[in-house]
């Protein structure tokens, strides 16, 4: 191998390792609570991994023998806030379902307790759970 060769090799691994250092970008939500604007959002990685034993975001989807189904959304802040809503309105049980392990999720409520909106987002930005 030539100076010239090893010299160029150095080079091409240098601006590799620099670009795996910094590929992808990452972000962590933990769980978010505003109770006026009645909202929830948070990633299940980021409130998983967390060093506090408190945080949690869930979405969940019921069916009955009937054949109905509702969902039920709950969060709980690191300060010991916690929020919950259901419905039955079929687009919101849908999007329910479509909860992954590392989702992130967005849901708001009614003053009854009723959801009135919720969104899922799959990303690589978002952190996977730590087991």
């Amino acid at each position: 191998m030539t100076k010239k060769n090893a010299v160029l090799g150095c080079a091409v691994a240098a601006v590799l390792a620099g670009t795996a250092a910094w590929a992808g970008s990452k972000y962590s939500y933990p769980v978010f609570i505003d109770l006026t604007q009645k909202k929830a959002y948070g990633t299940l990685g980021a409130a998983r991994n967390s060093s506090d034993t408190t945080q949690f975001i869930s979405c969940d989807v019921h069916a009955y023998s009937d054949g109905s189904k509702n969902m039920s959304c709950a969060a709980k802040s690191t300060s010991g806030t916690y929020v919950y809503c259901s419905s039955t309105v079929a687009a919101l049980v849908e999007t329910a379902r479509s909860l992954s392990g590392d989702s992130f999720v967005y849901f708001q409520w009614d003053t009854s307790g009723v959801c009135t909106y919720l969104g899922v987002g799959h990303s690589s930005e978002y952190a996977p759970k730590q087991l």
